[in-house]
């Protein structure tokens, strides 16, 4: 007689235990079994919800995209704009446009904790539309109220779209402002980066014969930390590092210069001895 075939495993009664206990390789599988077997309580909904973030997180967002607006179809109106926040931005990374409008007009709409970051992906539904303008004129709106947590990627998205379209000083001033009322921001470190680097090191390599180059050891908002470093630098044998002041007030980002140098191979030279007595990282740029 045939042996039968072994029982598959019982899924566990509860969502918190099937997170507990299943290995991460198998946990698609076995919330799509939870969701199935429970398809009208609000476990089965989370299940659902739980594998939606599983799926964006891996970058699978079209089955991230549908899982979440199954799960919206499921919540009670007031939960329902979280998922078809998540639901729009990864119809947004698929470029499905439409799709992505549909979902991110309807939580824009409505006062909530997603309003400001649905906003700001309509901005970038605009830009793919290649409708800067109707873009620029969102974040406007939102720089213009309190965005909250998405506030430096508005300050940040909205000097991007003055730079591409020539306005300089309205680029400025957002940055400015994302430096001086988001200074721990990734988007302000990033501004600060390329304050610290106007030049990279492959455009330095090809700077014209005899131009001088500088090298930076150092970028800071606070100026105590910048003198206090320019001093340590001298100290330890560069005569002329200094502290070079880029901005106004608390948006300005004080540089500190080990020195200026005829070449890239002089400036590169200098860049690994303060390396190696300072332990700081170097960039050489061409000079002010």
């Amino acid at each position: 007689m045939q042996a039968a075939p072994p029982a598959a495993p019982a899924t566990p009664a509860t969502l918190r235990d099937l997170l507990a206990t299943t290995p991460a390789d198998s946990l698609p599988t076995a919330l799509r079994r939870f969701e199935a077997e429970h398809p009208r309580s609000p476990e089965g909904t989370e299940a659902l919800l739980t594998l939606a973030g599983l799926h964006y997180a891996r970058g699978a967002y079209r089955a991230a995209a549908e899982s979440y607006a199954r799960a919206a179809a499921r919540l009670e109106p007031e939960n329902k704009p979280e998922a078809r926040y998540w639901a729009g931005l990864a119809w947004l990374a698929l470029s499905e446009t439409e799709r992505a409008r549909a979902s991110l007009d309807e939580v824009a709409a409505v006062p909530g904790p997603r309003q400001a970051a649905a906003r700001l992906a309509q901005a970038q539904l605009w830009e793919l539309a290649q409708r800067p303008a109707r873009a620029a004129e969102i974040l406007s709106g939102l720089s213009a109220e309190d965005p909250g947590e998405v506030g430096p990627a508005v300050l940040e998205r909205s000097a991007a779209l003055a730079e591409a379209q020539g306005q300089g000083a309205e680029a400025r001033s957002d940055r400015e402002r994302m430096l001086r009322e988001y200074p721990r921001s990734i988007e302000a470190a990033a501004a600060r980066r390329a304050a610290f680097s106007p030049a990279s090191p492959r455009a330095a390599g090809r700077a014209r014969p005899g131009a001088s180059t500088s090298v930076l050891i150092g970028a800071f908002t606070d100026p105590a930390r910048a003198r206090s470093l320019a001093a340590a630098a001298r100290a330890a044998g560069f005569g002329d590092a200094q502290v070079v002041s880029r901005g106004e007030g608390m948006s300005a980002i004080h540089l500190v210069r080990l020195g200026v140098y005829p070449g890239v191979s002089e400036a590169r030279r200098a860049g690994a001895q303060a390396e190696q007595a300072l332990g700081v990282t170097f960039e050489v740029t061409r000079s002010d």
